[in-house]
């Protein structure tokens, strides 16, 4: 009898935890629940993917998600991250970074191009395209990290998502260049092809897509080993790109024909060309994936674009030139970079309407976003 009592309450406390999880929603559809709440069941544990959206693993896996950088441990940082509001741009015409709502500037090299954060905003980096270098700054202190010699004319850059590793598209030298950021130093360089102009992870950080516009061409680099793992066809002089979040489509503004092309990525072809206004472009794609946004230096608006159907929603006058362009974590801001006017211009992702002005300094080029690679 003292036996048989341990044992039934034995089976009703795990009887009891089976019904405490059997409702328990994927983390993603928690969406009224502070992330830091999100529940998992039993066999499994919280962490943060990329752009620090919730997900339930295994325990033993935690450890290698975060080595690969595909994740961030349960850690309270991300609330920080999602509400410090950071948003960097250059300024071609100063020589400088400038964070945006603090009008804080940095001093860079001539004609900065390219600006990059990692995910918590800690860090900035921008492209000199005439001196051949890249500048990184500490935000809150704003100090001067490294200035850092890469290949010819560098443009676009990114930071890893595990925030350790920079890469740099050198479109004079067709190579894309590897930081080591903590060692201040490239560690690899690597042979690509004809005028690589920029570059995007993908999701799980394993891979690096880099454009090449002298080649019409996607390549694909294997993030880990630094090596080039294949080549997709894309349309002509492609300039920008982004991956939509399903991860099986990526997006690709075309500077030979003013559109964008949606690239499946599992068939390796293109699926549709949308005419856009006149370029070069930025592009971006909101966290939820429900729209696409394409700018256009050569015009005065930005193109929003149904990342469903790939039909075009609206255009939305933003001033002469705008080309960088990022949405906040939230999703439910982008700013866009208007270089002719020398704003950076806010709009209302739900109203598809412009905001705010925010006068930064003489030609605003391109935009970068913590937690937005």
């Amino acid at each position: 009898m003292n036996v048989v009592i341990p044992i039934i309450a034995l089976l009703l406390i795990v009887n009891l935890t089976i019904l405490a999880f059997a409702d328990v929603l994927p983390p993603l559809k928690q969406e009224s629940i502070d992330p830091h709440n999100v529940k998992c069941k039993p066999h499994l544990t919280l962490i943060f993917k990329l752009g620090w959206k919730p997900s339930c693993v295994k325990h033993e896996s935690v450890e290698k998600l975060v080595q690969r950088g595909w994740a961030n441990a349960h850690d309270p940082v991300h609330m920080t991250m999602k509400n410090n509001g950071k948003v960097f741009a250059t300024l071609q015409g100063q020589d400088h970074i400038v964070e945006v709502q603090t009008k804080t500037k940095f001093d860079a090299g001539e004609k900065m191009t390219y600006v990059a954060t990692n995910s918590d905003g800690s860090l900035v980096a921008g492209t000199s395209s005439k001196e051949n270098s890249i500048f990184i700054y500490e935000t809150e202190s704003e100090k001067l990290l490294s200035i850092i010699n890469v290949g010819q004319t560098p443009k676009g850059l990114k930071f890893n998502p595990a925030g350790k590793l920079i890469f740099v598209a050198n479109e004079g030298g067709g190579t894309v260049s590897v930081i080591d950021i903590f060692e201040s130093s490239v560690i690899d360089e690597i042979e690509v092809g004809h005028l690589p102009h920029n570059l995007v992870f993908s999701q799980d950080g394993l891979r690096a897509y880099v454009t090449l516009q002298g080649q019409d061409e996607i390549v694909v680099i294997d993030a880990s080993s630094f090596t080039v793992i294949d080549r997709i066809p894309a349309g002509k002089m492609p300039h920008n790109l982004d991956v939509i979040p399903d991860s099986d489509h990526i997006v690709v503004t075309n500077i030979g024909t003013n559109d964008v092309s949606v690239i499946n990525l599992k068939e390796r072809e293109i699926i549709k060309n949308i005419p856009v206004s006149a370029g070069h472009h930025g592009v971006d794609i909101t966290p939820s994936g429900n729209y696409i946004f394409v700018s256009g230096i050569g015009d005065d608006k930005v193109t929003v674009i149904d990342a469903e159907n790939y039909e075009i929603v609206k255009q939305i006058i933003v001033g002469s030139g705008p080309h960088g362009l990022r949405t906040n974590v939230e999703g439910t801001e982008l700013y866009v970079s208007v270089s002719q006017t020398n704003q950076v211009v806010v709009i209302n992702t739900d109203a598809l309407e412009v905001k705010n002005k925010i006068e930064v300094g003489q030609m605003p080029f391109w935009i970068a976003v913590p937690a937005n690679p």
